[in-house]
Protein backbone atom coordinates (compact mmCIF):
# COMPACT_ATOMS: atom_id res chain seq x y z
CA UNK A 1 0.00 0.00 0.00
CA UNK A 2 2.81 2.41 0.86
CA UNK A 3 4.46 1.59 -2.46
CA UNK A 4 1.29 2.50 -4.39
CA UNK A 5 0.98 5.77 -2.50
CA UNK A 6 4.61 6.61 -3.22
CA UNK A 7 4.17 5.73 -6.90
CA UNK A 8 1.08 7.95 -7.11
CA UNK A 9 2.86 10.91 -5.51
CA UNK A 10 5.87 10.58 -7.83
CA UNK A 11 3.73 10.34 -10.97
CA UNK A 12 1.54 13.25 -9.85
CA UNK A 13 4.64 15.39 -9.25
CA UNK A 14 6.09 14.62 -12.67
CA UNK A 15 2.79 15.50 -14.38
CA UNK A 16 2.57 18.88 -12.66
CA UNK A 17 6.20 19.65 -13.51
CA UNK A 18 5.44 19.12 -17.21
CA UNK A 19 2.73 21.80 -17.21
CA UNK A 20 4.77 24.49 -15.42
CA UNK A 21 6.41 27.23 -17.48
CA UNK A 22 8.29 30.40 -16.71
CA UNK A 23 7.80 33.94 -17.97
CA UNK A 24 10.99 35.89 -17.58
CA UNK A 25 12.20 39.26 -18.69
CA UNK A 26 14.59 42.14 -18.35
CA UNK A 27 13.49 45.69 -17.58
CA UNK A 28 14.86 48.56 -19.69
CA UNK A 29 13.78 52.18 -19.96
CA UNK A 30 14.22 55.55 -21.63
CA UNK A 31 16.24 58.28 -19.89
CA UNK A 32 13.11 60.08 -18.64
CA UNK A 33 11.85 57.06 -16.70
CA UNK A 34 12.42 56.13 -13.04
CA UNK A 35 15.06 53.72 -11.77
CA UNK A 36 12.55 50.99 -10.89
CA UNK A 37 9.31 49.63 -12.32
CA UNK A 38 6.35 47.63 -11.02
CA UNK A 39 5.66 44.56 -13.19
CA UNK A 40 2.16 43.00 -13.14
CA UNK A 41 1.19 39.60 -14.55
CA UNK A 42 -2.49 38.83 -15.18
CA UNK A 43 -4.71 36.63 -17.30
CA UNK A 44 -5.39 38.09 -20.75
CA UNK A 45 -8.98 39.33 -20.49
CA UNK A 46 -10.36 42.53 -22.02
CA UNK A 47 -12.89 43.03 -19.24
CA UNK A 48 -10.94 44.32 -16.23
CA UNK A 49 -13.35 42.53 -13.86
CA UNK A 50 -12.29 39.17 -15.38
CA UNK A 51 -8.59 40.06 -15.58
CA UNK A 52 -7.19 38.40 -12.46
CA UNK A 53 -3.91 39.80 -11.15
CA UNK A 54 -1.66 36.81 -10.56
CA UNK A 55 1.66 38.31 -9.47
CA UNK A 56 3.54 41.58 -9.25
CA UNK A 57 7.07 42.60 -8.38
CA UNK A 58 9.20 45.74 -8.17
CA UNK A 59 12.26 45.50 -10.45
CA UNK A 60 15.15 47.98 -10.84
CA UNK A 61 16.01 49.15 -14.36
CA UNK A 62 18.45 46.60 -15.78
CA UNK A 63 17.06 43.94 -13.44
CA UNK A 64 15.26 40.72 -14.31
CA UNK A 65 12.11 38.92 -13.19
CA UNK A 66 10.75 35.38 -13.48
CA UNK A 67 7.16 34.18 -12.91
CA UNK A 68 6.17 30.51 -12.66
CA UNK A 69 2.98 29.96 -14.71
CA UNK A 70 0.91 27.31 -16.47
CA UNK A 71 0.24 27.34 -20.22
CA UNK A 72 -2.33 30.00 -21.16
CA UNK A 73 -2.90 33.57 -22.28
CA UNK A 74 -1.37 36.39 -20.21
CA UNK A 75 -0.72 40.13 -20.05
CA UNK A 76 2.36 41.81 -18.65
CA UNK A 77 2.04 45.45 -17.68
CA UNK A 78 4.71 47.70 -16.22
CA UNK A 79 4.77 51.27 -15.01
CA UNK A 80 6.91 53.59 -12.95
CA UNK A 81 6.54 56.79 -10.93
CA UNK A 82 7.54 58.97 -13.92
CA UNK A 83 4.57 57.79 -16.01
CA UNK A 84 6.48 55.38 -18.26
CA UNK A 85 4.56 52.24 -19.30
CA UNK A 86 4.80 48.86 -21.01
CA UNK A 87 2.06 46.43 -22.12
CA UNK A 88 2.22 43.09 -23.93
CA UNK A 89 -0.20 40.20 -24.53
CA UNK A 90 1.16 36.74 -25.23
CA UNK A 91 0.51 33.00 -24.94
CA UNK A 92 2.55 30.49 -23.00
CA UNK A 93 2.54 27.15 -24.80
CA UNK A 94 5.56 24.95 -25.44
CA UNK A 95 8.42 27.30 -24.65
CA UNK A 96 9.16 29.78 -21.89
CA UNK A 97 8.83 33.36 -23.20
CA UNK A 98 11.50 35.93 -22.39
CA UNK A 99 10.26 39.53 -22.58
CA UNK A 100 12.19 42.73 -23.11
CA UNK A 101 10.16 45.12 -20.94
CA UNK A 102 10.99 48.53 -22.41
CA UNK A 103 9.37 51.36 -20.44
CA UNK A 104 8.41 54.35 -22.59
CA UNK A 105 6.95 57.74 -21.76
CA UNK A 106 3.33 58.02 -22.95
Amino acid sequence: MKFLLLLFLISNNSLSAQTERFISGKVESQKDCSQKAMIWLSYDKDNYKERLLLMHTLVPIGGTFKFNVRPGDYQVRASDEAGCEFFKRFSVKGSDPHLAVKLEKK
